[in-house]
């Protein structure tokens, strides 16, 4: 802008250009800051976005998949509890899908877990009152077995089986084991009720071949015996006959604990693993001895009518916290018992999901209970939502554990935005700048043309004018006596070379600027320059009071040169020193040799040149002093008409100067290799 308002009366020639040039540049500058303001501003949301909304997907997959495992949890509620209840728990225990299970059939009857005092499976007192007697109290064992055996031929099945094991268990007190393992066998260990018998019938037959086991153990003879009680003992359990009857509960419940003792000793459990379907023996004992406690605290389906169905329920059981769920059908209701860990097992799919080295969750049950994930947190969830229909008012929320991190992403993208911007802004200026810079240039080499045309006027215009009134007095004989003639003439001779001088300047500029200068190389002497150029200023430095001296040593080394070429340019410098010299002027030319290459040194104590003009004075058609009314003529091509010629030379220009000490220029060439100069044409 300096430069413009500098060259303000040219700047009107190109003040539309400059004004569309800055719509070009602030235009869009302005556009882009708004732009990037209103980026800055939705970038927020938009990191927002990216950053929750996948983890929103995965919170929507995962409530389907557990939507979908519930609904096949309550199909397995749903099954038929009449007869496969054991089968469920057997399938619970295996999954883990629930802690206790109670099983009601449509008229509210609990059906499991079946005790066996609810089915009446005790043996009453007065059944063998008199076998008892005799084996218990009077301990007169034959009398009793023998007593038993009777009992045996006249009572019904339930009869039967107890007066057998009666008689068993006398035979051995008796000492005659072969006779008792035998009996025991024969009539009820291994008798056919055990498949068409009732539950009464199938816990006479569990305790016959609890017996057998006792009386074989550890006897060689009776190794395969003992392990084939084992084996039909184990599949009793947790099953039901052919006839669809099973064991009650209770009488389960210590039979299979007898077998755990029995078969974690001797391996026999985990020979036979495959009677259990895949469960663990202690995992189904847990999970009935749970069922018995649970059905203690509700022994009748009435007690779930406040119940909400597939609601979760939570409830305390012994002690303990638990949740319960109902599922009631026209064939009957069933209850699920589920720890907090079989409730975080059925929403695995939640937890896996969400095992994230960024992200906490935590699910709170109906009644605010955090039932997984994190206990306590101060940070505000970025996601929730319901965890399923079968978990009414239940939620699950998402916490990032770094609480910056929705600003460390939005600030990562708002610098990456920022910069981009920024340097989108910087081409503009700085392709502003350039423009700017380049019109300055344009309006600078304007106001020098015009400068330039203005000075050639003035100085092709005032020799012009001279010469025109000298001849129009020479010819209207108005002179005094010939010595004016001669001086008269002298004048026209000196503005003559005035004007081949300044016209050659032009020609040589001109050639310059077209790149058709053309030099003639060859090794010339230094002296012989120096000397041509001195020569062709001598007449004017003879004129007023103008010292001038040569300092020209002899054995100086030649240069290859264009030796017309080079006499321009320490004329042109001796003039500049003449023309800047006003008063008493002294001015030296002399030649120095320095390593490899040879100084041509003008000096002068004229005006001297201002620092600030010193880099600017090669420039073509600058001038220090730009009026026309200044005293030096010229028109500011001498200077660069000398440095183009001197750098086709490859020899360097320099200058010091101060203002009014004077001034040094100094052209340095290369020195050539020692070989007989071209002679140069002399001077005249």
């Amino acid at each position: 802008m300096r430069i413009l308002r500098h060259l303000s009366p040219s700047f009107g020639q190109f003040r539309w250009v400059v004004l569309l040039l800055a719509v070009a540049v602030i235009l869009p500058t302005a556009c882009l800051l708004w732009f990037m303001n209103e980026v800055v501003k939705s970038e927020r949301l938009g990191v927002r976005q990216r950053l929750v909304t996948p983890y929103e997907n995965q919170l929507a997959e995962a409530a389907a998949k557990v939507e979908e495992q519930w609904t096949q949890y309550c199909r397995f509620l749903e099954r038929r509890p009449s007869v496969h209840f054991y089968r469920q728990l057997v399938s619970a225990a295996v999954s883990n899908d629930c802690d206790a299970l109670l099983v009601y059939d449509e008229a509210g009857k609990r059906l499991y877990p079946a005790l066996s005092a609810d089915q009446g499976n005790q043996p009453s007192s007065e059944d063998f009152a008199d076998a008892w007697e005799l084996e218990f109290i009077k301990q007169e064992y034959q009398q009793a077995a023998d007593r038993y055996d009777e009992y045996s031929r006249i009572s019904d099945d339930h009869g039967r089986l107890a007066a057998c094991i009666g008689k068993s268990r006398s035979l051995a007190k008796l000492g005659e084991l072969d006779q008792a393992i035998d009996e025991c066998k024969q009539r009820a260990a291994f008798s056919p009720l055990a498949e068409t018998g009732d539950s009464r019938s199938l816990t006479l037959i569990a305790n016959a071949r609890l017996l057998l086991l006792g009386w074989t153990r550890d006897k060689p003879a009776y190794a395969s015996l003992y392990q084939e009680t084992f084996r039909k003992l184990l599949a009793m359990l947790y099953n039901a006959n052919g006839a669809g009857f099973a064991l009650p509960a209770d009488d389960n419940l210590f039979l299979a604990r007898k077998v755990l003792d029995i078969g974690g000793d001797n391996g026999l459990l985990a020979k036979n693993a495959d009677l259990l379907r895949g469960a663990s023996l202690a995992k189904l004992i847990e999970v009935e001895e749970r069922s018995i406690r649970f059905a203690e605290q509700f022994p009748t389906a009435d007690l779930f009518d406040g119940w909400e169905v597939n609601r979760l329920q939570p409830l305390q059981v012994a002690d303990a916290p638990f949740y319960g769920v109902l599922r009631r059908t026209s064939r009957g209701t069933s209850v699920a018992l589920l720890s907090g860990d079989d409730i975080l097992r059925t929403l695995g799919d939640y937890t896996r999901k969400f095992q994230d080295t960024n992200i906490d969750f935590q699910i709170r049950d109906d009644t605010g209970r955090v039932a997984a994930g994190i206990d306590q947190t101060d940070l505000p969830p970025f996601a929730a939502q319901a965890v399923s229909r079968y978990f009414p008012d239940w939620t699950i929320q998402l916490f990032f554990k770094d609480a910056g991190i929705l600003q460390k992403a939005a600030d990562e993208r708002i610098a990456v935005y920022t910069w981009t911007g920024m340097l989108v802004i910087s081409l503009i200026l700085a392709s502003g700048a350039v423009a700017v810079k380049s019109i300055g240039k344009q309006i600078q080499l304007n106001r020098l043309k015009n400068d330039f045309i203005a000075t050639v006027t003035h100085e092709l215009k005032t020799p012009l004018a001279s010469m025109r009134v000298l001849v129009d007095t020479l010819l209207e004989g108005t002179y005094r006596n010939p010595q004016q003639v001669v001086e008269y003439l002298q004048l026209i001779s000196r503005e003559n070379e005035r004007l081949s001088r300044l016209i050659d300047n032009f020609l040589t500029f001109s050639r310059m600027e077209r790149n058709k200068q053309a030099f003639q190389m060859r090794l010339v002497s230094p002296a012989s320059i120096a000397e041509t150029a001195a020569q062709a200023v001598k007449t004017k430095f003879s004129r007023g009071t103008c010292h001038f001296e040569t300092d020209i040593p002899e054995d100086l080394p030649t240069v290859k040169a264009d030796h017309d070429a080079m006499v321009t340019v320490l004329v042109n410098l001796l003039d500049n020193a003449y023309k800047y010299t006003y008063d008493d002027k002294r001015i030296k030319l002399s030649i120095a040799r320095d390593n490899s290459s040879v100084r041509f040194v003008v000096s002068d104590n004229g005006l001297g040149i201002p620092r600030r003009s010193l880099k600017k004075i090669i420039r073509r058609f600058y001038q220090v002093d730009r009026s026309l009314s200044r005293r030096a003529e010229g028109c500011g091509l001498g200077l660069s008409i000398a440095k183009f010629i001197i750098d086709a030379h490859q020899g360097t220009i320099s200058v010091e100067s101060r203002p009014t000490q004077g001034s040094t220029f100094t052209v340095t060439l290369p020195a050539a290799p020692l070989t007989p100069p071209t002679p140069a044409p002399r001077a005249t």
